[in-house]
Parts: structure tokens; C-alpha cells; sequence
């Protein structure tokens, strides 16, 4: 994986869920400098087009998380694994519609964000007429990346 700095470690850490005894206080999930880097490259892509900007959504935050993490874990690469887009969605408290982009392998949010942009039913979900947003990434301990972006209404 290369070398990594202190900064980097404790934020791969906190987005594999890693608790360790003096941890400093977590921003919350849903503002977590590279989540919300994910808000702003699909955002930056919506406006492009002439779409409104999503919200940011703790709910579907929490649930893209968990799913990037299950993945990373388990290196079950689906959406259907881990109770589905929806079932997720609903265990972290967000009731609604909820789809799903997920990516494996990019090193970037821009080059995850541009594998999606590049496919049209990921596209179609970036540029669906959903309100809101959440996100998720983690590393496996093999140095794969896992991307998850979840989207409802």
C-alpha cells in the first residue's frame, strides 16, 4: 500500500470502523472529509447537467458506510449482499426509495466518481430526481478500495 502518515492511518482507521483506546473525538460519519469530497464531485457532475444539488443524508450515509465496510471485510463486491440498498437503508433509520452505486478498485473519489459517470445505470442514479445523498469508502486489508454512494427519496 506504500507509506502512509499518522493523518492517513487514523482516517483509514475511523472509515474501517477501528476504535482504539485515546482515540481524538470522530467528526460525524456524514461529515467526514472524504465523504463529503463524494457529496461534491456528484454534485459538482448534477449542476453540470442542470440538476439541483443532493443533501447530504446521515441515514443513507451510515447505510453506504456499512456497505463499503461489509465489502472491504468480505470482499463480496454485490449490492444485493448485506440485506440490499433498501434493507440497509432502513436499518440506519432512512424509509423511502434507495439505489445504489458501488465501485471497487479507484484510488480517488474523482476516478470512482468517473467509472460511474462513464456507465449508464450509475450514471442514471447520480442524475436521478432523489433528494438525497450518502456515502461511503474503506480499504480492505488486502489495499483494495471499496466506493459506495446511496441515493433516495
Amino acid at each position: 500500500m506504500g507509506l502512509l502518515s499518522l493523518s492517513s492511518l487514523v482516517v483509514l482507521a475511523f472509515l474501517n470502523g477501528e476504535k482504539g483506546a485515546g482515540a481524538p473525538q470522530r467528526t460525524p460519519l456524514h461529515e467526514h472529509p472524504t465523504l463529503v469530497r463524494m457529496l461534491d464531485e456528484n454534485n459538482r457532475l448534477r449542476v453540470s447537467v442542470g440538476l439541483s444539488p443532493q443533501q447530504m443524508s446521515p441515514e443513507l450515509t451510515r447505510a453506504a458506510q456499512d456497505h463499503a465496510r461489509y465489502m472491504a471485510r468480505t470482499g463480496n463486491f454485490s449490492h444485493h449482499g448485506n440485506g440490499g440498498p433498501v434493507g440497509r437503508a432502513v436499518r440506519y433509520g432512512f424509509h423511502g426509495f434507495a439505489g445504489e452505486n458501488i465501485a471497487m478498485g479507484q484510488p480517488t473519489v474523482i476516478s470512482a466518481f468517473a467509472s460511474w459517470r462513464s456507465s449508464s445505470g450509475h450514471w442514471a442514479n447520480i442524475t436521478s430526481r432523489t433528494t438525497w445523498a450518502g456515502f461511503g469508502y474503506a480499504i480492505a486489508p488486502n489495499g483494495s478500495t471499496y466506493w459506495v454512494a446511496m441515493y433516495g427519496n
